[in-house]
């Protein structure tokens, strides 16, 4: 059969449309003329040129497919002009939405983030956790929000359309900014990686990529229409992620805490430096606020609907770190 794919030239979109081709599907990649397609170079690919905010290229690149997987998405911790996010991550969903449903796509696999639902307490949350609406933190936050509004609404219409919500995502394959979490790690594994933000406990969800690839997949075929997966791993702190890096890797770097009011104060310059010169930041105030708090969540639903399973995370770290030491002597 043939698949239509967005965002294949990120971290897991890429994995996605290289597993589906192996199996020998056709893949339908849509992306934009200036994205890195080194990794997509496979006979039952074919490259579409176009990006999701427009809708005549997305009807090209969707045309004769009978599945889809959106994943395009604008990630990034910071944007001068924050309607990008808008543009790309609702707008653009939008676009999709209509050219599956014009289309007839018989079912399409969408994703999100976990951190639509919101942050929680210290116990696991799942999919039925409810937010405060009125309340959030990064403008990609509220933008994938609004994002999974606008696909509720097609869903309405008719469109065969499932919903996907990712933890932070780690693992081999492209080092970008989606890929922070294994940035993060080899900084670490580089000695650079000393600081921590306030006493270490914030506690997230480590969902390692080859079970999140598989948790699409699974969600394309056993998922329910309509219906809402969380795809992760183990919740643990920050400080009990960077101990389990250093037990694994035999590295033991010591690393300071940075109080919360300095580590806002340093985001805000950071912020400052970049609208006035047009420089990337480090860090923003509103991602140390959101990572000062916690993000526990829960995959049984995924587990139990889709059969998604989790690696370890001591077994997904180790792959992890020998795949870093391997290629970048880490």
């Amino acid at each position: 059969m043939t698949i239509f794919i967005t965002g294949a030239t990120g971290l897991i979109g890429n994995k996605i449309a290289t597993s589906l081709a192996n199996k020998g599907e056709i893949v339908h990649v849509l992306c934009r003329k200036s994205a890195d397609t080194s990794y997509l170079n496979h006979r039952n690919i074919k490259l579409f040129y176009g990006d999701i905010t427009d809708i005549e290229s997305i009807k090209k690149a969707i045309d004769g497919c009978s599945y889809a997987y959106h994943l395009a998405a604008y990630a990034r911790g910071y944007a001068k002009n924050k309607d990008l996010y808008y543009k790309i991550n609702v707008r653009g969903t939008e676009n999709i939405c209509n050219a599956a449903l014009e289309y007839r796509i018989k079912k399409i696999v969408i994703t999100s983030t976990v951190v639509t639902f919101g942050p929680t307490g210290k116990n696991p949350e799942d999919e039925t956790k409810k937010r405060d609406n009125n309340v959030f933190y990064t403008t990609y936050e509220h933008s994938k929000y609004l994002g999974e509004k606008v696909v509720e609404n097609y869903i309405q219409k008719g469109l065969n359309a499932v919903l996907v919500n990712p933890t932070r995502v780690f693992g081999p394959g492209l080092l970008n900014e989606s890929n922070s979490v294994t940035i993060m790690i080899k900084m670490y594994l580089d000695g650079k990686m000393r600081t921590i933000l306030g006493d270490g406990n914030g506690i997230g969800n480590y969902g390692f990529i080859d079970d999140v690839v598989n948790g699409h997949i699974l969600s394309m075929e056993k998922g329910k229409i309509g219906e809402k997966y969380i795809i992760g791993g183990e919740n643990v702190t920050y400080n009990q992620l960077f101990e389990l890096i250093s037990k694994i890797s035999g590295k033991n770097f010591h690393q300071f805490k940075i109080p919360y009011i300095f580590a806002i104060g340093f985001a805000s310059v950071e912020k400052l430096r970049a609208d006035l010169f047009k420089s990337y930041p480090l860090i923003t105030p509103e991602w140390v606020k959101t990572f000062r708090l916690d993000w526990a969540y829960s995959c049984k639903k995924a587990e139990s609907e889709l059969g998604y399973k989790i690696t370890p995370l001591k077994d997904a770290l180790k792959i992890t770190i020998d795949w870093l030491n391997q290629k970048y002597g880490v």
